[in-house]
């Protein structure tokens, strides 16, 4: 009943920051191409537009048709849109809750360092899959960490064994660019168990086991086909050093601190100069809370644990940053999403360990690094200088001109023009 309570308070935060997270601004490119096929009225015309379109939004096939379901039941508006993050908010922290349900304290902090992160705040509110993408990568997390909890219990449960096959289908579904993360996962476990009990417990789970792997099959012979037609991400930009680092500046929620992404497009790094001392704070809260989470998983440190994530997330971090070098690929935070789960959880096990230590200080110093992640997360929310492209406001300045009979050259997003009612061509 004790852990029923925890699970059942530990969603209502979910879903109460959830609501926070989300806003009313315009919607931006990619947004706008998925609300136009969130908003055709039949399952064929979603398909039309999906397929007429011939883009890597091909390969977003599940997160597009859960949008489309979604926008049947309520609406599309730019709320309704992004509100369908929130179901997905809310499991993914309550996966990672699950992750750690033997540690009461570590269900806690995981739950607080989730709820004041500023990159979930941000795509919480934007109708992308990468909300969903955490959730199922949170799902698959919670799995691996109740594998090295107790092989033995973890094996041989079926509800595990559905789990992680429901996190690894899920994040195959949603995105091509997270299907290296469901690989790896796959590679630890089997390293994890050996072969021969892989294939034990594969066998011991029939049902579970034939439904994931005609999924993947089915998954794998679609995505085939869409790299045959062309279908690839945008070649806008480079990966580099500068990237890699961008990637943890946003995944570990230190973005609401600095510059706006517009600002940072318009004018390079240099604009972080006017928020030094926000973002050294920001540096330093993080660096004390890694540090003591490290500290409390040093004890369990060994060669076959470093093997274990070094198969589960370094491998599908390599993988996605040469193959966004290769194909010339700007990667940024939400091109590694599947990765947050770990970070999150490490940063977790730091608060855990400082909040509920006797000396005063120690306690001080983690709600201290809180709130200086709070901070960072309501910047993203409330700061101007975070807001999206305005194509709303640029669409209501058309629409007042033709009204005055003025001819309109529309040279911006189409998708985002058709759904704010301009008449284009």
């Amino acid at each position: 009943m004790q852990k029923q309570t925890s699970y059942l308070g530990i969603g209502c935060v979910a879903l109460l920051v959830g609501a926070l997270a989300v806003t009313n601004q315009s919607l931006w490119i990619d947004e706008g191409a998925a609300a136009l096929k969130a908003m055709e009225p039949t399952l064929p015309a979603w398909w039309h537009n999906l397929r007429a379109e011939g883009n890597s939004n091909l390969q977003l096939l599940g997160e597009l048709f859960y949008l489309w379901t979604w926008a049947k039941l309520f609406g599309s508006s730019e709320i309704a849109l992004r509100a369908s993050n929130i179901p997905f908010f809310a499991g993914g922290a309550l996966a990672l809750a699950w992750g750690f349900s033997r540690h009461r304290r570590m269900q806690f902090a995981v739950t607080i360092v989730a709820g004041t992160n500023a990159f979930l705040w941000y795509y919480l509110s934007e109708a992308r899959p990468y909300i969903v993408l955490f959730a199922f990568a949170a799902v698959v997390a919670a799995a691996l960490f109740r594998l090295l909890e107790n092989e033995d219990e973890a094996s041989t449960s079926g509800i595990w064994f559905g789990f992680f096959c429901t996190g690894i289908i899920g994040l195959c579904a949603t995105s091509l660019i997270a299907v290296p993360w469901a690989m790896g996962a796959m590679g630890a476990v089997v390293f994890w168990c050996g072969l021969r009990a892989s294939f034990r417990m594969a066998w011991r789970f029939t049902g579970w086991s034939i439904f994931l792997f005609v999924s993947l099959g089915l998954l794998a012979g679609y995505y085939l086909w869409t790299l045959g037609l062309g279908a690839r991400a945008s070649d806008v930009g480079r990966t580099g050093l500068i990237n890699i680092a961008y990637i943890f500046y946003e995944l570990l929620g230190l973005a609401g601190l600095g510059p706006g992404r517009l600002n940072l497009r318009a004018a390079g790094a240099g604009q972080a100069t006017a928020f030094l001392p926000g973002l050294a704070c920001g540096a330093v809260s993080l660096f004390v809370l890694l540090l003591a989470g490290s500290a409390s998983f040093r004890a369990q440190i060994n060669r076959r644990r470093v093997v274990f994530f070094a198969i589960a997330v370094g491998l599908p971090f390599a993988l996605v940053l040469a193959a966004g070098a290769s194909a010339h690929m700007r990667l940024v935070g939400r091109h590694l999403a599947p990765l947050l789960p770990y970070p999150l959880a490490l940063v977790a096990a730091g608060v855990g360990r400082l909040l509920f230590q006797p000396r005063l200080w120690q306690r001080l110093l983690a709600f201290g690094a809180v709130g200086v992640l709070l901070v960072s997360a309501l910047e993203i929310r409330f700061a101007p200088r975070h807001r999206r492209d305005d194509y709303r406001s640029a669409a209501s300045l058309a629409h007042k001109a033709l009204a005055s009979g003025e001819k309109v050259w529309w040279l911006a997003d189409l998708s985002t023009g058709f759904y704010y009612h301009l008449p284009l061509g």
